[in-house]
């Protein structure tokens, strides 16, 4: 009994002391902050099978002073692929378009995997196809990013613009 209360008493005591809390450990610099704020994801889903999977980081408020001269997106992309190579795919390989208000996008850049603008993106993997998309610059009030397929259906992501 003692012995227990002892060891009590000396956890209770030294767990007090530590300098640095489990929380510290994730400590992140205001841009990757800003791109976490700007993260949305979505999916297309057809008979309980996820056939398409968006993430996309809306770069304008990320780095207001780099991205200025249009809408900047970073997008992670994932397809139902069957057979086909990962690495031998693009967005019309499986027919789909991406359109921010209904307007197609000016570039889209694939995003290697030493390309330090991927570690905004916190969706990290594989089978995903990252990319810096361009996008004409659109007026005031919300941007709808929208991947779509005829035969699957379409996800819009949603952000709010500012001046």
């Amino acid at each position: 009994m003692r012995f227990s209360i002892l060891t009590l008493c000396l956890l209770i005591g030294f767990g007090g002391c530590a300098e640095k809390g489990a929380f510290d450990l994730f400590k992140m610099d205001e841009s990757h902050e800003r791109s976490v704020e700007q993260l949305r994801t979505g999916a297309i889903i057809e008979s309980l099978e996820t056939k398409a999977l968006l993430s996309a980081i809306y770069l304008n408020p990320v780095y207001p002073q780099t991205y200025n001269d249009g809408e900047y997106f970073i997008g992670a992309f994932y397809f139902t692929r069957g057979l086909r190579n990962v690495k031998k795919w693009d967005l019309d390989t499986f027919g789909y378009t991406l359109t921010l208000n209904g307007q197609n996008s000016t570039s889209m850049e694939e995003l290697k995997e030493s390309d330090p603008r991927r570690a905004l993106i916190p969706v990290q993997n594989n089978w995903n196809k990252y990319y810096l998309i361009r996008f004409d610059s659109a007026p005031e009030g919300n941007l709808t990013l929208v991947l779509e397929n005829n035969q699957t259906g379409s996800v819009a992501l949603s952000y709010p613009k500012g001046k």
